[in-house]
């Protein structure tokens, strides 16, 4: 494969995963309804460990709405 074409793949791929991300709310995400989401809970959407991690902004362990919010961008 040309690399123009892994280019336009890879820049296809991103914008399926922001599409992706942008269709999630937060209340089907947070399955027990408790207000956050946890790790176990993200697992069931396209977000990984490190994206998880990454909007933890306290780092403890779980996601709030606004936390959530910054999901895909």
């Amino acid at each position: 494969m040309k690399i123009s074409n892994m280019a336009v793949l890879a820049a296809a791929l991103m914008a399926s995963a922001a599409a992706s991300a942008a269709s999630v709310d937060f209340q089907s995400v947070d399955t027990d309804g408790n207000g956050v989401i946890s790790a176990s809970e993200a697992g069931q959407i396209p977000m990984t460990a490190e994206e998880f991690k990454t909007l933890d902004r306290d780092q403890d362990g779980q996601l709030t709405e606004s936390e959530f919010a910054n999901f895909g961008k």
